[in-house]
């Protein structure tokens, strides 16, 4: 399905949005075409337009607020963890170091094991290494198996306050991208 573009009332760019959507937009008065396809047209028996290629929304302030709840997930428990194994590792000097973890090498791991009655939470589950996780810990708790959180484990926050700009995946197989690109450098849109 062809998405079109969608920019702020100030022309910055917003998202990509569906054909569907961006029509409810135009006939709601939200939305005007800014580039059109005139080779296609869609509509109905009685209402027919040009095919959208970039639209702008006519009163939109151009930024989404987080959620403050962060759902659980294990890339969510990943990107808390920053892909670090939260147990402490030991070079061949005995020094303690944090191992980061490679996508092949991490693993969840239930701080108190599921076995135990341990639930899959954030305040339950960390980023490991294989080996801590799998050779060493097992289906233990660190101190059973001698090992030492880096940190323990806590449930993410997002401030209210903090405010995040969707940025533009160009793709120069699309029409729509294209065009939008070619105005940009021409300087007729902002990024």
């Amino acid at each position: 399905m062809a998405a079109v573009i969608v920019l702020k009332s100030d022309y910055d760019f917003w998202t990509e949005a569906t054909i569907q959507k961006t029509i409810k937009w135009i006939l709601a008065g939200k939305a005007e075409i800014v580039e059109q396809d005139e080779t296609k047209e869609i509509g109905s028996v009685t209402f027919k337009i040009k095919m959208p290629l970039i639209v702008r929304l006519l009163e939109f302030a151009g930024f989404k607020a987080k959620r403050e709840e962060v759902p659980f997930s294990a890339n969510a428990v990943y990107q808390r963890d920053r892909n670090l194994c939260q147990y402490w590792h030991k070079d061949e000097n005995g020094k303690r170091y944090q191992h980061r973890c490679t996508v092949n090498d991490r693993t969840i791991d239930h701080v108190i094991p599921v076995s135990r009655g341990g639930k899959s939470s954030f305040g339950n589950c960390v980023c490991a290494c294989r080996t801590c996780n799998e050779k060493v810990k097992k289906n233990r708790t660190p101190a059973e198996a001698g090992l030492k959180l880096v940190r323990e484990p806590q449930e993410p926050k997002r401030d209210k306050s903090v405010w995040v700009r969707i940025t533009f995946p160009y793709n120069p197989g699309k029409v729509a991208h294209r065009i939008y690109f070619e105005k940009y450098l021409k300087g007729q849109i902002a990024y």
